[in-house]
């Protein structure tokens, strides 16, 4: 815009040198026309673009390193068409803090709406929030521009690589994998293990018999059978970082995913603390199909902010409908974070938290910037990737 002020000065300068020197009224002619038709185009430049609704069309969620496209409908509801015009979409990521700007120019005709599109790719996971704050449209000549207010923000869900964790790591530091998928305390109806087995009494069915046992003791035994449990394991994650670098919040997504995807695959009972947009409030919810794990992984990304402070513990507590646990895994990215010393002290408690140094000390896994070697992640099979949502016209 300002070369454009820039040539027609020169223009109206030359123009009026031109009719003092030589005194011809050509020069004046053409001086007062370019005069009159540069206050018709300022006028007509503030009178256009006043009318125009803005919108977003995107993804509800893409994946790592996966093209995505992001369309904006711009509708001018005004007869006057809008010759020149230019503004700009800022994006941040609200879990890593990255953001950048979208530069875009554009023209409106009028009772039309046209549709401006781009392709973007993001390496990291988390919320990416879209905003069309303002944009200026300019008269006919570009001389002067005249700000607009469009107001419009859309969220966008990047999903990190569906991962597996290597359990084995929760098993040394003392976790029974397999007491985690049956009650030590009561029998039930599963038969995939045995809760115990005791001499017959009357009433007991004949499948129930342990044959191989009753020949050796020579008296008729039964086995029973074993309860699954469903409350045993409770996951956690911490995205609050307060400011803290990138990497921090992502690496929790990464290994929370990865956490959950490997109970969830292992079919492992468990359960995980997540925000419910429509309550506002944290709820348990329990992984056990894949649609399990994407809408919560989903709603995860979505709650989670580099400029929130930790809270899911305290609001895991603080929630009267809140249910004891066998064992806990939280999974955090600050070092200093000591907010598992809030959790039931009879319970089995694993902190997988980022570290100076990887370790495995007592009931503590630390991690580094190498967390997915260190901890045995890696990407499930290319087959596995999430399923498309569509576009959400809005």
């Amino acid at each position: 815009m300002i070369k454009d002020r820039i040539l027609w000065l020169l223009w109206l300068v030359c123009m009026a040198a031109g009719a003092v020197i030589t005194g011809e009224y050509l020069f004046v002619c053409v001086l007062a026309a370019t005069a009159v038709l540069l206050v018709v185009s300022c006028i007509y430049g503030a009178f256009s673009g006043r009318k125009v609704q803005a919108r977003f069309i995107l993804p509800e969620r893409s994946e790592q390193e996966a093209v995505f496209q992001v369309k904006m409908g711009l509708e001018n509801q005004s007869f006057y068409p809008v010759f020149r015009g230019n503004g700009s979409i800022h994006w941040e990521n609200l879990l890593t803090g990255e953001n950048g700007d979208k530069e875009l120019e554009l023209s409106l005709r009028g009772k039309k709406e046209e549709l401006v599109a781009f392709q973007g790719r993001s390496n990291r996971c988390g919320c990416i929030r879209f905003q069309y704050a303002d944009w200026k449209a300019r008269d006919l000549f570009g001389i002067v521009a005249f700000k607009r207010r469009a107001g419009i923000s859309r969220d966008m869900v990047v999903m990190p690589h569906k991962s597996r964790m290597d359990l084995a790591l929760l098993s040394r530091e003392g976790f029974d994998m397999e007491s985690f998928k049956f009650s030590k305390d009561r029998p039930g109806d599963d038969p995939g293990e045995t809760y115990d087995v005791r001499e017959y009494r009357p009433g007991d069915s004949i499948r129930q018999i342990h044959w191989k046992l009753s020949g050796k003791l020579d008296k008729v035994m039964i086995r029973e059978k074993s309860y699954p449990v469903d409350e045993a394991v409770l996951i956690l994650a911490e995205p609050g970082q307060e400011g803290k670098r990138s990497e921090a919040p992502e690496a929790v997504a990464e290994i929370y995913g990865a956490v959950l995807y490997s109970f969830m695959e292992q079919k492992i009972p468990c359960q995980t603390a997540v925000h419910d947009p429509a309550s506002g409030q944290l709820r348990l919810e329990k992984i056990e199909t894949l649609r399990d794990y994407e809408d919560i992984l989903y709603r995860f990304l979505c709650h989670s902010s580099i400029k929130e402070k930790p809270a899911v513990i305290r609001d895991y507590i603080k929630n009267p409908g809140q249910k004891s646990f066998a064992a806990y895994i939280y999974i955090t990215g600050n070092p200093d974070d000591r907010e598992n010393e809030l959790l039931p002290r009879e319970a089995q408690i694993v902190t997988v938290r980022r570290g100076k140094n990887a370790a495995h000390n007592g009931n503590e896994i630390t991690y580094t910037d190498d967390y997915r070697r260190e901890l045995g992640i890696r990407k499930a099979d290319r087959r596995a990737g999430y399923g498309t949502m569509g576009n959400r016209d809005q």
